[in-house]
């Protein structure tokens, strides 16, 4: 299954600090296209656990519902 996750990326003092709302997941990048990169590897790395342990993943959430200002 492909779905598309909305990724919140927060420009920081040494990069880029990125929250997946789907997942318990935050990572970080030096650069924007770094961070797109972690966020990219970081729910592939995600969904594989779940499907190894035979948990669905997640419906993505629509972006309109996601709020950029909580955590």
């Amino acid at each position: 299954m492909k779905a598309a996750y909305p990724v919140i990326f927060t420009k920081v003092d040494d990069g880029y600090a990125i929250h997946v709302p789907d997942f318990p997941l935050d990572t970080q990048g030096d650069t924007l296209t770094e961070a797109i990169e972690m966020a990219r590897d970081a729910i592939g790395i995600m969904g594989i656990d779940l499907e190894d342990e035979k948990k669905p993943l997640p419906v993505p959430s629509a972006v309109e519902s996601v709020d950029l200002y909580t955590g």
